[in-house]
């Protein structure tokens, strides 16, 4: 008779079943979950979420070796431009550094996306450009503090804190690389990571960080560089002057690093490194420190004759000619 054999058999499946069974529940509800407190799952969550560590550990992942798709990171916008998603500094990036080509068409909107809103509808009070003693790169739009200032295109919120000269700030990158900046906020309502749709609420307009009066100091950016926001949205009608734009390498050395025309423009009207420094200048058509600037009218002759010099010494200090014709404005070395 063999049952004897048969049941022990059994037994012995049976006891390992349970063991197995055993060893999972405790797997499962370990002795550290009866230590947990209400909030720890919502805390695991918050973690969980954090992108800055999300896009840090993905790096980490790169640079072992690791040959997977970085997952993480593509769930960023423009992912294929910008080498990392700081949510620390408002600007890390470096145009000349970055762009490779010489031009890339660029377009504002697609057809699934939420259009474009106007960040806030109130009228410029400084435009891009040189202002004192510092270059501008946004443009400032009028309002009054607590007015809603809303998110200009799709996107997601890669940096939302206080940030120096921008006070309250938040910036927001878009699918097409381009990133919009939302400063002087009195009130910051969203946070890194989070989706934005165009026309969705970033926060409350103010007068924080280096500002003489609420207004919103609004900016578009590629890979670092500012652009002048006024080429392409009509702020009297709140519209897009043009959906698609082609951005040149030219453009930006011609129009739009205004530190480097600042510097060539001194460089070309003769200022030395002593006049620069102490800020000489030329106002009113009358020479300051040996610069001169034409007015309407003006001739290398009536010019030699006010300063006390001749047309020949002119001609040699700027290397013009006889012939050559004079523009209002056009500062001359006396």
């Amino acid at each position: 008779m063999q049952h004897p054999k048969i049941v022990k058999n059994f037994i012995c499946i049976l006891s390992l079943s349970c063991l197995g069974f055993f060893s999972t529940a405790a797997g499962t509800f370990s002795p550290d979950d009866r230590n947990k407190k209400p909030d720890d799952d919502k805390k695991a969550k918050i973690k969980r979420d954090d992108t800055t560590k999300q896009v840090i550990q993905s790096e980490m992942l790169a640079e072992a070796g690791d040959e997977s798709i970085d997952t993480v990171q593509i769930l960023f916008p423009s992912h294929d431009l910008y080498s990392s998603w700081d949510t620390s500094m408002a600007h890390p990036y470096h145009f000349y550094e970055a762009f490779k080509g010489d031009s890339v068409i660029i377009t504002l909107t697609q057809t699934a996306d939420c259009g474009f809103s106007m960040p806030f509808r109130g009228g410029i009070t400084s435009e891009f450009g040189w202002r004192k003693y510092r270059p501008h790169y946004g443009t400032d739009i009028d309002l009054e503090t607590g007015d809603s200032v809303v998110n200009a295109f799709d996107g997601m919120v890669r940096m939302a804190k206080y940030c120096s000269g921008y006070g309250n700030c938040v910036i927001v990158r878009h699918n097409n690389g381009l990133e919009t900046v939302y400063g002087h906020l009195s009130k910051i309502m969203v946070e890194p990571g989070q989706t934005v749709t165009a026309g969705g609420a970033l926060g409350l307009g103010g007068n924080t960080g280096r500002s003489s009066g609420s207004h919103l100091h609004f900016e578009m950016r590629y890979l670092g560089q500012a652009l002048d926001t006024e080429d392409f949205l009509d702020y009297s009608k709140g519209t897009l002057k043009t959906n698609t734009f082609t951005l040149r390498k030219s453009d930006v050395e011609n129009k739009y690093d205004l530190r480097a025309l600042h510097s060539r423009h001194k460089r070309d009207i003769g200022l030395t490194r002593a006049e620069r420094k102490s800020g000489k200048y030329v106002k009113g058509g009358k020479s300051f420190k040996g610069i001169y600037k034409i007015r309407s009218g003006d001739s290398l002759g009536t010019i030699a004759r006010k300063n006390h010099t001749t047309v020949k010494a002119l001609c040699k200090k700027n290397g013009l000619k006889l012939t050559s014709k004079l523009r209002p404005g056009q500062k001359l070395k006396i």
